[in-house]
């Protein structure tokens, strides 16, 4: 999604930048001012970059509250992404405020994550900042290779046994223990209404990923007040 620059834009500083994917690149953002804003775990910021054009473009924040900085994962796809990914560090890019509407409205209500690819970003936020709500994340990737932040929810998994991860792998063979291979189907979605009867579900990924799993909850009988989704472009 991109959205016109307006002047509530603050400047940033690349603090740190790391490789997590061979397509993700991780970006940890200081305010030049010293002040970050307060944000909610599933929120986003829209970044511009005066010199690729007056648009910006939408990028979950991946820290939590506690964190120091605000840190996005980009996707190298487009010009715009690449050439965020392209700044180095003590570059500046400049940001908004915190925006969005798309995270758990309460600590108790279970919760299905329903993830394609780089859409596990409000995800991540959500499942760092911790919560006693019994939460499962269905996460679909093309290859084992380039799941974005496998370890860190593997970690998360191991230290919260309210949290869960069930992978799938749509176009190899997946190495990854108790993977799918194969796209999340009806049959999952299925399972995990079983599991969490009362459950919220959370759809982020492309508009077309997002419409399917949105369809199929329907078709299941899912209360359109308990589906949220937010895609991108």
């Amino acid at each position: 999604m991109r959205l016109r620059m307006n002047n509530e834009y603050r400047p940033y500083i690349v603090y740190a930048k790391r490789r997590e994917t061979p397509t993700v690149v991780e970006l940890s953002l200081e305010p030049q001012d010293g002040v970050r804003p307060d944000f909610i775990p599933g929120q986003f910021v829209n970044i511009s970059l005066p010199e690729v054009g007056p648009e910006a473009k939408s990028y979950t924040i991946a820290s939590t509250p506690l964190d120091e900085l605000i840190v996005v994962a980009v996707r190298e796809a487009g010009d715009f992404s690449q050439a965020l990914c392209g700044r180095k560090v003590g570059e500046e890019v400049l940001l908004s405020e915190p925006l969005g509407y798309f995270y758990p409205e309460d600590a108790q209500t279970p919760r299905v994550f329903v993830a394609g690819g780089i859409g596990v970003m409000p995800f991540v936020s959500i499942a760092r900042a911790g919560s006693g709500a019994s939460t499962i994340l269905l996460y679909s990737n093309r290859a084992a290779h380039d799941v974005p932040f496998h370890a860190m929810l593997s970690e998360l998994e191991r230290e919260n046994k309210n949290f869960s991860v069930k992978h799938f792998i749509t176009r190899e063979n997946s190495p990854l223990h108790g993977a799918v291979n194969g796209r999340i189907g009806p049959e999952h979605l299925a399972r995990a209404l079983q599991d969490y009867p009362e459950g919220n579900f959370f759809l982020c990924g492309s508009i077309i990923f997002v419409r399917d799993m949105r369809l199929v909850l329907k078709d299941l009988f899912v209360p359109e007040e308990r589906i949220y989704t937010e895609s991108f472009f």
